[in-house]
């Protein structure tokens, strides 16, 4: 017989967002962030993750922004938009990710959190 579980029979509680600070420009740890930045750097770490490429994380973890190369710029650009979406979506302290806009084959666009809103930007190479 299997065992029947109400919702009130489990507490949720929101995880902390404290995590190690990745130095990208010394390849370094350097001590521990939390809030904003502890999200925006989530966020970079899941857009430049290949999705499905890595067994150690979850299907829904990563961007598929690498299959886009090589493809027609109008093209990318307008996946590039949905794929930023769905890659952030998972993550529940992210809100919103709106503005984005295309300059030289960057797009920008701004991340809104639980913590407040940062721009952010990421490369799409067509």
């Amino acid at each position: 017989m299997i065992p029947e579980v109400e919702a009130a029979d489990v507490d949720l509680a929101e995880q902390p967002s404290k995590t190690w600070r990745l130095d990208l420009e010394n390849n370094r740890i350097s001590g521990f962030i939390d809030g904003l930045d502890a999200v925006i750097q989530s966020a970079f770490m899941a857009l430049q993750t290949e999705r499905y490429e890595h067994l150690i994380f979850s299907w829904q973890y990563g961007s598929e922004l690498n299959t886009l190369v090589g493809k027609d710029s109008d093209y990318a650009y307008s996946e590039a938009k949905r794929m930023i979406q769905d890659a952030l979506s998972t993550d529940t302290r992210i809100t919103d990710v709106r503005d984005f806009s295309i300059e030289n084959g960057v797009i920008r666009f701004v991340i809104d959190t639980i913590y407040g809103s940062k721009a952010a930007q990421t490369e799409v190479k067509s």
